[in-house]
Order: C-alpha cells, then sequence, then structure tokens
C-alpha cells in the first residue's frame, strides 16, 4: 500500500501555508473551501431525514463512518494520532461544540427551509468578532464592513416571500448553532495547544468524540434506527467526506491562517451554497429578498479579500 502513504493530500495542504507569503491566500482559500462544503449538508441531510431517518442517528452514521475513514487515512498514511493529555481535554470541548452546532442545524430543518436555516446560522461572524475583541483582536474597518454586508444578507435570505419571518423555533435552533460554531472557531484560533496540532489530528478527535456523543444520546445504540436504502447510505458517505471531514479540515487551516473572524466571514459562502441547493435540488423559492442577499454576501467576501491585498 505504498502508493496510499504517497497520497498525504492533508501534508501537502498544511505545508503549502507553512510560508509566511502563501498563508493569507491559502487561508483564504481554505476558508472557501470549508464554506462551500459545509454549505452541502442540506444537499446530503434533507432527503434522508425525509426518508425517516431521524436527526441523531443520521449525524451518529456521519460522525461515525467519517471517524472510520480517517483513521484509516491516518494509519495507513502514518500520520499523527498521539495527543497530549491537554489537547485530548480540548478535543472533548471542540468534540460537543461541533457536534452541537450539527444537531441544533439538522433539528432546525425540521421547522424552516433547508437554505434559510443555514442563511440564518451567519449571525455567528459578528459573535466571533465580537469575542475576539475580549482578546485583543480587532477588526478593521473593511472586515466590519464584510462582516455586516454579508450578515445583512443573511437576514435577507431568512426573510419569507411574504414579508415575516419564519418560525421561531427553527430560528432559536440555528442561533444556537452559530453560537456553537463560534466557540469552536474562536478556541482553534487561540489556544496554543491546538495550533501545533495538525489539522487531520484535530479533525479526527472531533468526530470521534462526536461519534461517542451521538451514540450516548442514542440510549447508547438503543434508539439508533437502521439507514433505509443504498442510496441513502450514499448520502451518508457524502456527508461523512464533504461537509463533514473536507470542510473541518479546511476550517481548521483557514482560522490558523488567516483568523477566526476573517474565516467567519468567508463562512457566509456556506448559505450561498445552500441556498442554490434549496433552489436547485428542493425547488425551494428563490425570490427577490434572496437575490439581494446573494449579492450582499458575494459583496462581502470579494471586498474582504480585495481590501486585504491592498493592506498587505
Amino acid at each position: 500500500m505504498r502508493w496510499v502513504k504517497n497520497l498525504n493530500f492533508a501534508a501537502i495542504f498544511e505545508e503549502s501555508i507553512m510560508g509566511k507569503d502563501k498563508s493569507i491566500r491559502w487561508g483564504y482559500l481554505a476558508g472557501i473551501i470549508s464554506g462551500i462544503t459545509y454549505g452541502m449538508n442540506p444537499l446530503f441531510g434533507v432527503p434522508v431525514i425525509n426518508k425517516g431517518l431521524d436527526v441523531n442517528s443520521l449525524l451518529f452514521y456521519r460522525y461515525g463512518v467519517a471517524t472510520l475513514l480517517m483513521l484509516g487515512y491516518m494509519l495507513l498514511a502514518k500520520k499523527q494520532i498521539r495527543i497530549t493529555g491537554k489537547q485530548l481535554w480540548l478535543m472533548v470541548l471542540l468534540g460537543v461544540l461541533f457536534t452541537g452546532c450539527s444537531i441544533t442545524l439538522f433539528e432546525a430543518y425540521k421547522y424552516i427551509p433547508s437554505g434559510i436555516a443555514t442563511s440564518i446560522l451567519y449571525v455567528y461572524p459578528i459573535m466571533v468578532a465580537l469575542i475576539m475583541m475580549f482578546f485583543g483582536q480587532f477588526p478593521s474597518w473593511q472586515t466590519w464592513v464584510s462582516i455586516f454586508a454579508g450578515v445583512a444578507g443573511a437576514v435577507l435570505l431568512s426573510v419569507n416571500g411574504k414579508g415575516g419571518f419564519i418560525d421561531w423555533r427553527g430560528i432559536a435552533l440555528v442561533v444556537a448553532s452559530g453560537l456553537c460554531y463560534t466557540l469552536f472557531i474562536v478556541i482553534v484560533n487561540l489556544s496554543k495547544q491546538i495550533k501545533t496540532m495538525p489539522n487531520l489530528t484535530l479533525t479526527f478527535y472531533c468526530f470521534l468524540v462526536g461519534s461517542l456523543m451521538l451514540f450516548a444520546l442514542s440510549g447508547f445504540g438503543t434508539h439508533l434506527n437502521a439507514v433505509p436504502d443504498t442510496v441513502s447510505w450514499l448520502n451518508v458517505l457524502g456527508l461523512a467526506i464533504l461537509p463533514t471531514a473536507i470542510a473541518t479540515i479546511t476550517l481548521a487551516a483557514s482560522s490558523k491562517a488567516v483568523g477566526a473572524t476573517k474565516t467567519s466571514v468567508l463562512g457566509i459562502l456556506e448559505p450561498l451554497t445552500a441556498i442554490f441547493i434549496g433552489t436547485l435540488a428542493f425547488k425551494e423559492a428563490f425570490t427577490l429578498n434572496v437575490a439581494f442577499g446573494v449579492v450582499l454576501i458575494l459583496f462581502a467576501i470579494l471586498f474582504m479579500i480585495l481590501t486585504e491585498k491592498k493592506r498587505s
């Protein structure tokens, strides 16, 4: 299996962001990839939920499959698995936060359309910016412009066609999801223990903790439901690879390279992706306010990246 060891994609990616001159560019790229892939949650998750699989079972299979795939790769490629005791406790915390983010987001899909749910999640760049200010990291005025433009776009995406706001239970669940996501990004960015850990190792332990957490929530397996059919298993596999493994590895890489606040702004590509998936795959309405929301989100991303180049 020598060829598997040579396919060290994670190492290639991490090495590419090690250079000081390349860190910002690759940090932005990682944030863009993370936002787009995480926005694919509805594409793989909603069809399985619609076939009757409950959220806890779906997420257990999602994280369980992702954990096994990553463990297999790490063993074959001889990647770092051992971590310190301090890092282990941080991994437990990060795993709980990341899993909590997924549980509340998927529960929100029961009350509001998937694209809209993913859009409202993006109040979190403001949360990230405010928390980071307590640690002495103050965003530039250009970053604040991008934050408020992006959040304004997300608000437009959250308004239904009749001008009224949608089910408050869905909104509350998504805000809780955003808070979990915010704390995850901030801890990854600030913790010295985490910064010394390879992104692949960090992601593996987050998924392992998440799998154990979901197994416990299912009554230690007694309330787990079976995946209904082959197509649903393919959706679970897609869910485990794209909006789970790839999205989390690139999220950690981006946060380390360009900081928590800018990573959160780049993540606004997630609702944009989710909106297009909802419109094309699930026939959700693409209204005028949604179009304006999309424009504001694109402006937020491009403005931040272009003004960063001028300042550097």
